[in-house]
């Protein structure tokens, strides 16, 4: 699909050619096959030129990325941000718009020096960051604070005891039965759920934009179409090298979602576990069924499986995400049957409706462990006074400008050890590709398969 196309299942290529099908199953299809951004393009950054100077330089102008260099100009330091492309084109302009402000599993912080209490305490001071970055920064991001309702076939103890923790912390949680679920949602499919009255929905390629427009509001220099292609140590301080500048750094920050196919610091690509996610839109749904089709608006996730998370964004379009089988990520006909073989069992009212395929994308996670919700990110220290922010997994709408937050304080502070996240050394991960094995080939096609037989 060309950037310039409309964002069409009409405009996938039928039979799909293999220069196109390889960009769908490694994650790398134009940002503008993304139902994110807006049909008004957005304004871009210009390419690094000549030599510069700064203290910090930041690469990456993802969610992570954007958020540090923002937070580093809030507090005066010298920043330059390099965009290998334009601020959200990889993971953070193709996630699912889901602003989850609590974390699924605590069990695995018990590891941590401090066993997670900077992180939990600074995700509960601050879980509005999205809606506050956005008011006080001025952010048309389509974010809406309409929270999240997590809906089961029967009470689920897991949920229960999710739910009594994060409650125990401040949040408003409650749980609700089946009358309280279809008034919400307009089903009476589900019987019990829980829902979260905090958190909601975010357009993540609009948002981040925004912070990077922020940031430079606020004095850091920003270059897009710049990618990096070496960092070397100059005396005291670091040569940061682009196709046509250099930027001469005290410090640099790493924010590059996954690293793959970066040649500078490469010992950061074997991190992770990747995993390539599709996503889809509909064109915008007809108000009449927008009546009675989650009038509440809520970000709704099915559990146990979860696969189609469900958003309605301020377009009035239906927006999800779910995984795609391996070898056939390229197929949109295909997922977008499973999802409106789903809408129509769970919401019955849609077959009155015709449901139309606007965007289909895909992208890669990238995830610091083999097990689904201990994806936790992860700070390293790469060398001398480089630091790399990555692999914020499933959560990144809100750990990604909160852990960026919490680094530019620290690095602001020159105590890069006061992050939040346990600042260790890159370690290369075993069998990188078992998470993607796991989920695409097994997981996956057994939850359609009981999604199909309806068994749950």
């Amino acid at each position: 699909m060309s950037p310039t196309a409309p964002r069409s299942a009409a405009n996938i290529p039928r039979p799909v050619p293999q220069d196109a099908l390889h960009a769908y199953e490694n994650g790398t299809v134009s940002i503008h096959c993304s139902g994110w951004p807006p049909e008004q393009a957005l304004p871009t950054y210009p390419a690094l030129e000549g030599n510069i100077e700064t203290d910090v330089v930041v690469i990456g102008a993802g969610l992570a990325g954007a958020s540090v260099s923002l937070h580093l100009a809030e507090l005066g330091v010298a920043t330059v941000t390099l965009e290998a492309k334009q601020p959200a084109d990889g993971a953070s302009g193709r996630n699912a718009g889901h602003v989850q402000p609590f974390l699924d599993v605590l069990e695995p912080l018990q590891t941590w020096p401090d066993q997670g209490k900077r992180l939990i305490n600074a995700l509960v001071e601050n879980r509005n960051i999205v809606y506050d970055l956005c008011r006080t920064h001025g952010i048309d991001g389509d974010a809406s604070p309409d929270g999240l309702l997590e809906a089961a076939f029967k009470p689920a103890a897991a949920l229960e005891k999710k739910a009594a923790c994060w409650r125990a912390f401040g949040y408003d949680v409650q749980p609700v039965d089946a009358d309280q679920i279809q008034k919400m949602l307009g089903t009476e499919r589900y019987r019990w759920g829980i829902h979260w009255k905090e958190g909601g929905r975010v357009n993540p390629y609009l948002f981040t934009n925004g912070m990077v427009a922020a940031a430079a509001r606020l004095g850091a220099r920003v270059y897009g179409d710049s990618p990096v292609m070496a960092c070397e140590k100059d005396g005291q301080r670091w040569r940061v090298t682009t196709p046509n500048g250099i930027v001469m750094a005290r410090r640099i920050v790493v924010c590059t979602s996954g690293h793959a196919g970066n040649t500078f610091f490469p010992q950061l690509a074997q991190t992770q576990y990747p995993l390539v996610a599709c996503g889809l839109a509909t064109r915008p749904l007809p108000d009449a069924l927008l009546e009675t089709l989650n009038p509440s608006r809520v970000v709704f996730t099915q559990y146990p499986a979860g696969l189609y998370p469900l958003v309605i964004d301020g377009r009035k379009r239906l927006v999800t995400a779910t995984i795609p089988g391996s070898g056939k990520a390229g197929d949109a006909e295909t997922y977008f049957a499973y999802l409106l073989r789903f809408l129509h069992r769970t919401f019955p009212q849609t077959r009155a409706f015709t449901l139309e395929l606007e965007s289909y994308w895909t992208g890669v996670t990238a995830s610091s462990s083999h097990v689904y919700h201990e994806d936790y990110a992860k700070y390293y220290r790469v060398d001398d006074n480089v630091f790399a922010l990555m692999n914020l997994g499933t959560w990144g709408n809100v750990m990604g400008p909160l852990l960026g937050q919490s680094l530019a304080r620290a690095l602001a502070a020159g105590r890069p050890e006061e992050c939040v996240l346990p600042l260790e050394a890159p370690k290369p991960v075993r069998l990188p590709s078992i998470f993607e094995f796991k989920v695409r080939r097994l997981m996956i096609p057994a939850a359609r398969l009981v999604d199909y037989l309806g068994l749950a």
